[in-house]
């Protein structure tokens, strides 16, 4: 008779006999792959965290602001008679854009576009764009965005020096990126600039006038809670005010006193008829009389003066 073969003992049951220890009653699988890597990921140090970048200072000195035309001073308790005359263009202005209740996206971001520019050059737009959007961000707690849609040779970009920044140009070129990145601060706290910028590689001209509408228009929607106030090229000079009357919320027509034609205002006015809401401001007006604005002094000052 013969006597049958034990079974063989299993590799770990004889490796733990060897050991001379009793066998697991539930030996633990090996890890996983996927979970030995989770394990040593748990395990290791946690990695110090990025330093925050240093604030970025402003880039338009108050220097710099004064030189292009600001013209008032932000510090002192007198109240000049320019900060009033800026007050009486802003007060309505900002009346205006009030967005109602209920209010689609796209009329809000109209609203909170306002375009200044002229008949011709050498009005006053410029400056008048420059001491406008100063104002409101000195004097409001309103964000302000100055946009030069003009970018000529007496241009804000290039009294602020400013010429080799991106801005509008590249904004037109590539709608889709990040718009913050290209507001350039300045000394005033609300108040950024966007310069009109310089080509984009392998382009040879300039954007049409449609892209720049396409550019501002998703620049006001990417800043919801900004006022948009664009310094645009003379009406009668190129067609962009007239391409983007139809997007903006307010016109700001600059008209020179004693020099700028009826006829000249009156065809302005006819190339941005598109925009509901359109705004005459005299400059450089000669009134004296006891009936102008100012007329009887400054508010604040001593009589001695």
């Amino acid at each position: 008779m013969t006597t049958g073969t034990a079974p063989r003992a299993h590799l770990v049951e004889r490796a733990i006999e060897a050991m001379g220890t009793a066998p697991l009653a539930h030996p633990m699988p090996p890890p996983a792959p996927a979970e030995r890597r989770l394990a040593e990921v748990l395990a290791a140090p946690l990695p110090e965290p990025p330093a925050a970048p240093a604030p970025r200072g402003p880039v338009v000195t108050m220097a710099r602001l004064e030189e292009a035309g600001l013209a008032f001073a932000l510090e002192g308790s007198a109240r000049s008679k320019v900060m009033e005359e800026l007050a009486l263009i802003q007060h309505p202005l900002l009346r205006a854009i009030a967005q109602g209740p209920g209010e689609a996206r796209a009329a809000a971001a109209r609203r909170q576009v306002i375009m200044v520019t002229s008949a011709r050059r050498g009005e006053g737009k410029s400056f008048t764009s420059l001491n406008l959007a100063a104002s409101i961000a000195a004097t409001t707690p309103q964000q302000v965005v100055l946009v030069d849609v003009d970018g000529g040779a007496s241009s804000l970009t290039r009294r602020f020096g400013l010429m080799t920044e991106r801005g509008l140009l590249s904004l037109a070129a590539e709608p889709g990126q990040p718009k913050e990145a290209l507001l350039l601060p300045t000394a005033i706290e609300r108040l950024s600039i966007l310069p009109h910028g310089w080509l984009v590689s392998g382009r040879s001209r300039p954007p049409a006038a449609d892209a720049l509408s396409v550019a501002i228009r998703a620049l006001a929607v990417a800043l919801p809670g900004h006022l948009l106030i664009l310094d645009t090229p003379p009406a009668l000079s190129t067609s962009d005010a007239q391409a983007l009357a139809s997007l903006v919320g307010q016109v700001v027509l600059v008209v020179r006193a004693e020099s700028t034609q009826r006829d000249e205002v009156e065809a302005a006015l006819d190339l941005v008829e598109a925009c509901p809401l359109l705004h005459l401001l005299l400059n450089r007006s000669r009134l004296a009389t006891n009936d102008s604005f100012g007329a009887h002094g400054e508010y604040g000052a001593s009589k001695d003066e």
